[in-house]
């Protein structure tokens, strides 16, 4: 495996879900209960990413929002030929099993030590499509607060992933250069934001997102785990 000289660097920005908060066990579990309750003909592996892109989008509006932007929300290919209601009905149903199953949601093993060892000689920061409320919270609850000095949410920014506006925003807070910084994400919209805000892209395949999807995104590495992560940064 090649590896990443991070004398080369200044910063690293991580994504949380998926990256530092394991919520895969979650999702699937939510899509299981949707495929049974439902009786949804679909590949389970296949709708993972967009079953989390719309969690992720759902979990960022109030009630009356979610109702007013559900006909875009609801754009998903898995349920195509489904009615309108039908579709607003499982989303809201996979959503509170999603939040259900998020109570035993744990970081993923040996994230912490990573984090540890890179806070040594890097700044470190969260970019999440989530509420940086939420961020704060995931990390207050597994003691990685001190790490972290920016954390940037969908709330801090005009448009989310794909769009590399969080990155920069970083960037130019750090003042450091895109050369001079990754970006860790774990899905497509991960790999389009990084590669557009020119930085060096790690993806990770947690478990989201399907790795031959990921492969033809053309991260600059992509690696399996935590454990790859480590051999890829030398620690």
């Amino acid at each position: 495996m090649d590896k990443i000289n991070l004398e080369n660097y200044k910063g690293i920005i991580f994504d949380l879900d998926g990256i530092i908060y394991d919520i895969t066990d979650a999702i699937t579990k939510a899509v299981d209960d949707g495929i049974e309750k439902y009786q949804l003909k679909v590949n389970r592996d296949a709708v993972m990413e967009e079953i989390a892109h719309l969690i992720e989008e759902i979990q960022n509006y109030p009630v009356p929002k979610i109702l007013l932007n559900s006909y875009e929300l609801l754009k998903i290919n898995s349920l195509e030929g489904l009615s309108f209601f039908k579709k607003l009905r499982i989303a809201i149903f996979l959503f509170n099993q999603f939040n259900k199953y998020r109570e035993e949601a744990t970081i993923f093993d040996g994230i912490d030590d990573l984090i540890s060892k890179l806070s040594k000689s890097l700044k470190l920061a969260i970019l999440t499509n989530n509420k940086s409320q939420y961020a704060e919270e995931v990390l207050e609850k597994f003691n990685l607060t001190r790490y972290f000095g920016t954390i940037i949410g969908f709330n801090e920014v005009t448009e989310v992933k794909p769009s590399p506006e969080g990155i920069l925003k970083i960037l130019e807070k750090w003042k450091i250069k895109p050369s001079e910084a990754i970006f860790i994400g774990d899905m497509t919209t991960d790999i389009e934001a990084g590669k557009t805000a020119n930085v060096k892209m790690v993806c990770v395949a947690s478990g989201l997102a399907q790795k031959e999807t990921l492969k033809e995104h053309n991260p600059d590495f992509l690696v399996d785990d935590t454990a790859e992560l480590k051999q890829l940064f030398n620690l």
